[in-house]
C-alpha cells in the first residue's frame, strides 16, 4: 500500500536525522572539551607567568627595604594583594583542568597526565607560600650599617622559594615550562577535532541527501501518474464533461479517491438533471406569477388611483357646504331676529362642528397631495425660536381646560450662553401646524395637572425639536404604528374617544418635506417624548447649545 510506503520512507529519514544529531552531538561535546583545555592550558599559563613576575617585583622591593631605599608600603601591599588574587585564579583554573580531564578520562579511557594533579598540589602551597611571605614582609625593617645582610637576605629566599619543604620556585617554573608545552598541543587537538566533526557532519549530510533524492525520485514516480488522472478528471469537471470518469485498478489509496471521484461525478451528474428540470419548472412559475402581478398591479394602480380621486372629490363636496353652514351660523349668531341666549349657543355649537370638520377636510386634502407629491411648501428664512414661542402660547389655550401647562424649556448652553436666533429654511405654516399637531396630542393625552414641555437641541448641522409630556404612554408593541394613517393605539382609544389617527402622519410628512426626520419614544405610564429634526440655514451658529426638556 502506498500509505506504508510513504510511512517507511519518512521513518527512515526520521532515523537518518537522529543518527545525524547523534554524531554531531558526540563530536561536538568532544570539540568543547578539547576547546575548553586549550582555554584553560593558557589561562594557567598567563596567570603562572603574572604570579611569576609579581613575586620577582615583591622580592626586588624586600631588597630595597633592607637597603632602606625608597620601598613603600602602599607598593608592596598592591604586590601581595595581586600575588593572592593571581594564586586564587590559578587555584580555581587547576581544579577545572582537572575535572575536565577526569570527565575526560572516564569517555575516552585514556589516563590522566601526570602534570595535572601536580599543578593542584603546586596551588595548595602558594597559598602557605603567600602567608608565610606577607608575614615576614610585614616584619621586615631597614637595616644598619654594618650588620649581617647576606643571612637576611638568605633568610627572606627562604620564605619566598620554600613551602612545606619544597622548593617553589623550581615548581613554579616546572608548572610553566609543562604548560608553554601543553598550550599548542591543546590547540592542535581541537582544531583536529574540529576537522574529524566536519568530516562526519559532512559525511551525514551527504549520505541523508542521497537517501532523501532516492526516496524523492520513487515518490515522485509513484505520485505522478495518479496525480495527473486526478487533475485531468478535476479539469473536466470544470469544463462541465460529467460524464468523466478515472481509470481503476491500482489496488492502493488511489484507487480509493478514483472511485469517490467517480461517485462524485455521478452524484453531480444526477443533480445537473434534477437542477436543469427544477431550473425549468421555475421559469416557467415565474413567468407565469410575472403574469399575475402584473393584472394584480394594474388593478391595484387604478384602485389607488379611485383613491386619490376620492379624497380630491371628498375635500372638494365637503369644503363648500361646510363654508355656507358656518358663514349661516356665524349671520345667525351676529342677527337680533331670533330668541337670545338659546339660539346663540345652538348656532355656537354648529360653527364648532363645521371648524372640526374643516379641519378633518384640510387633513384629508394635504394627506392626498401629499401622495400624489403634490404637497407644495413655500419655504424661507424665519427665527425658529420666535416659532416656537408663538406655537407654545397656542399650545397654552389648548391646555387650560384640561388643567395642561405648556412650557417652553429652552435651558442653557454647555458652551456658552444658548443663540439668541435658530436661523431654518422653512414653510412657517407648514412647520407650525406640524409642531401643533404633535402638542395637541401631548395635551390630549396628559392626565391633569401634567406638564408639557417643548424644548430644542442644536447642532452644527441640525436643530431637534423635543416634545415631552408625562401622559399615558404608548405600547411598545404599538410604536412602529404611530405614523400609520387612521391608528389609534389601544390606550388613546380608552382615554380619549375623539381623534381620527392621521394627525402624526400629517406631521411626519410635513418634517419630511422639510428634508428632516421625526422620532418617537415612550413608556407606558411615564409619559412620551417626539423628537423632530429639521437642517440649520447655513448661517446657523455653529457653537453647539441646547435647550432640555427638564
Amino acid at each position: 500500500m502506498f500509505r506504508t510506503r510513504l510511512s517507511l520512507a519518512f521513518a527512515a529519514l526520521v532515523a537518518l536525522v537522529f543518527v545525524q544529531a547523534g554524531f554531531v552531538y558526540w563530536g561536538a561535546n568532544r570539540v568543547n572539551d578539547y576547546a575548553q583545555h586549550s582555554r584553560l592550558a593558557s589561562d594557567i599559563l598567563s596567570e603562572l607567568l603574572e604570579l611569576s613576575a609579581n613575586k620577582q617585583r615583591l622580592r626586588v622591593w624586600a631588597s630595597q627595604r633592607l637597603m632602606n631605599a625608597e620601598a613603600s608600603v602602599e607598593v608592596r601591599d598592591q604586590l601581595v594583594t595581586r600575588i593572592q588574587s593571581s594564586a586564587a585564579k590559578l587555584k580555581g583554573l587547576a581544579r577545572r583542568d582537572h575535572a575536565l580531564w577526569i570527565e575526560f578520562s572516564a569517555r575516552e579511557d585514556t589516563p590522566i597526565p601526570p602534570d595535572v594533579p601536580k599543578l593542584v598540589a603546586v596551588t595548595d602551597l602558594l597559598d602557605q607560600n603567600i602567608t608565610a611571605v606577607q608575614s615576614r614582609l610585614m616584619r621586615l625593617t631597614p637595616m644598619d650599617h654594618g650588620a649581617d645582610f647576606a643571612a637576611v637576605w638568605h633568610e627572606l629566599n627562604e620564605v619566598f622559594d620554600m613551602a612545606g619543604g619544597r622548593d617553589l620556585r623550581e615548581l613554579v617554573n616546572g608548572a610553566i615550562e609543562r604548560q608553554r608545552v601543553v598550550v599548542p598541543e591543546a590547540r592542535a587537538a581541537t582544531e583536529r577535532g574540529l576537522d574529524a566533526l566536519r568530516r562526519q557532519a559532512i559525511g551525514m549530510a551527504v549520505t541523508m541527501l542521497a537517501v532523501a533524492a532516492a526516496l524523492a525520485l520513487h515518490l515522485n514516480r509513484r505520485l505522478k501518474q495518479p496525480l495527473d488522472q486526478l487533475l485531468i478528471g478535476t479539469q473536466a469537471l470544470q469544463a462541465g464533461e460529467l460524464g468523466h470518469r478515472m481509470a481503476i485498478g491500482s489496488r492502493d489509496e488511489f484507487e480509493r479517491v478514483a472511485e469517490s471521484f467517480n461517485q462524485m461525478a455521478a452524484e453531480l451528474q444526477q443533480h445537473r438533471k434534477a437542477a436543469d428540470e427544477a431550473r425549468h419548472r421555475l421559469e416557467a412559475a415565474v413567468q407565469d406569477r410575472t403574469a399575475e402581478l402584473r393584472v394584480a398591479h394594474d388593478a391595484l394602480q387604478r384602485v389607488d388611483q379611485r383613491r386619490r380621486q376620492l379624497f380630491a372629490d371628498l375635500g372638494h363636496e365637503l369644503r363648500t357646504p361646510a363654508t355656507a353652514i358656518r358663514g349661516e351660523a356665524e349671520i345667525a349668531l351676529r342677527g337680533q331676529d331670533k330668541p337670545p341666549e338659546e339660539y346663540k349657543q345652538s348656532l355656537a355649537r354648529i360653527v364648532g362642528g363645521v371648524g372640526q370638520l374643516t379641519g378633518v377636510i384640510d387633513d384629508l386634502m394635504l394627506v392626498a397631495r401629499a401622495e400624489v407629491d403634490q404637497l407644495v411648501m413655500q419655504p424661507h428664512e424665519l427665527d425658529l425660536l420666535v416659532l416656537l414661542g408663538e406655537v407654545v402660547e397656542q399650545a397654552e389655550a389648548l391646555g387650560q381646560p384640561q388643567g395642561v401647562r405648556v412650557l417652553l424649556a429652552p435651558g442653557h448652553a454647555p458652551h456658552g450662553p444658548p443663540p439668541t436666533e435658530l436661523p431654518v429654511h422653512a414653510d412657517a405654516e407648514r412647520l407650525r401646524r406640524a409642531v401643533m399637531i404633535v402638542l395637541d396630542n401631548a395635551v390630549r393625552y396628559s392626565r391633569p395637572g401634567g406638564e408639557v414641555r417643548l424644548g430644542w437641541q442644536v447642532s452644527p448641522q441640525d436643530v431637534a425639536l423635543l416634545v415631552s409630556d408625562e401622559g399615558i404612554g404608548i405600547d411598545a408593541d404599538e410604536l412602529p404604528l404611530v405614523f400609520e394613517r387612521f391608528t389609534r393605539g389601544r390606550r388613546a382609544r380608552a382615554y380619549r374617544a375623539d381623534g381620527t389617527g392621521i394627525g402624526l402622519s400629517i406631521a411626519q410628512t410635513i418634517i419630511a418635506a422639510h428634508q428632516g426626520s421625526i422620532h418617537i419614544d415612550s413608556r407606558v405610564d411615564h409619559g412620551t417624548q417626539v423628537r423632530m429634526v429639521l437642517p440649520l440655514s447655513q448661517r446657523a451658529p455653529q457653537t453647539l447649545s441646547e435647550g432640555l426638556p427638564a
